[in-house]
């Protein structure tokens, strides 16, 4: 039983992974003109992806961009990174 609960946690996080990583790959292939400072979240198959856009960084002409994916209201991965002109 222990088994088959790790595997099921890891392909809970294998695809945790994965829509994190074309999420944001997605946002770095904008413009950085075109990200608008807010909040939005989407569903993707049993997973909830929320992603946050700060204008107001203490870097001059940076944004600061973090999405996490939960599942089952817990946060499996995230990821916090800075977009630059």
């Amino acid at each position: 039983m222990t088994s088959l609960n790790l595997i099921s946690k890891s392909k809970i996080n294998q695809k945790a992974t994965l829509i994190l990583l074309n999420k944001i790959e997605e946002l770095r292939a904008l413009p950085i003109q075109d990200l608008r400072s807010g909040e939005s979240e989407e569903s993707n198959g049993g997973f909830q992806l929320r992603c946050s856009i700060l204008d107001h960084t203490p870097y001059f002409g940076t944004k600061q961009i973090r999405c996490c994916v939960l599942h089952l209201e817990q946060t499996i991965v995230e990821s916090i990174f800075y977009r630059s002109e």
